[in-house]
């Protein structure tokens, strides 16, 4: 073999080995609702950009005020509040238990703190932390349901929304539909959410490659929605 050949068959072997490890791998999380997501280009991301929607936040109320205004929702037993998640998973219908609990020495460190936010849309808002453990809770006021997130959810209008954040080097993203409290989650390996928008329902989101020093950083444009609406 060659002295050219061989240096020409290392770039190639070079250049495949760093395209495996530059790939951003994407999976399903959760799917209790159907959805679809693909990448765009820059130029479909900036042009709907400029119709795009406003987000509204939550109305800042504390724990007291949520407290006294629904009791009966808002039960503290040993240092924590309880919430139910229904999901379903190959057509059982299984209950999952979350809690928002104080620090205090007789609850798992797993659980050790949060904050009442406050109202967005019919939902109570709880910021939770712990132990390689955080998220928000968004807890229905009609029905008690109650869904976790790792970021903050966001909307426009109430029907659904969108949190992400990142959960060792995974961005996590997740549709919720607000009005049946169901959810649709992916993950993207070493991608985080630079900014995003929506226009009736879709989802647009800015993500950026900086987890990977060894890899050229890239930004990535994802068109995200439900489609069992």
């Amino acid at each position: 073999m060659s002295h050219r050949l061989f240096i020409i068959l290392l770039f190639f072997m070079f250049r495949l080995s760093w395209s495996q490890h530059c790939e951003y791998k994407t999976r399903i999380i959760e799917d209790e609702l159907q959805g679809r997501y693909e990448f765009i280009d820059s130029a479909a991301y900036e042009k709907h950009k400029k119709i795009a929607e406003k987000f509204i936040d939550f109305t800042p109320a504390n724990e007291q005020k949520i407290i006294t205004t629904y009791p009966k929702t808002f039960k503290l037993n040993d240092s924590c509040y309880t919430f139910n998640k229904k999901f379903t998973y190959s057509t059982t219908n299984y209950r999952r238990i979350l809690k928002a609990c104080n620090i205090n020495g007789s609850v798992p460190k797993e659980s050790l703190g949060y904050q009442f936010k406050g109202i967005y849309f019919n939902h109570v808002l709880i910021e939770v932390s712990g132990y390689e453990h955080w998220g928000y809770l968004s807890v229905d006021l009609e029905n008690e349901e109650t869904l976790y997130t790792l970021g903050k959810p966001l909307s426009s209008k109430g029907k659904t929304a969108i949190s992400y954040s990142n959960y060792y080097s995974e961005e996590e993203i997740t549709i919720t539909d607000l009005k049946i409290n169901k959810q649709y989650t992916i993950g993207i390996e070493d991608l985080v959410t630079a900014e995003s928008y929506v226009i009736k329902d879709v989802y647009y989101l800015k993500l950026t490659s900086n987890m990977r020093p060894n890899c050229y950083k890239k930004i990535k444009y994802l068109k995200l929605q439900l489609t069992d609406q």
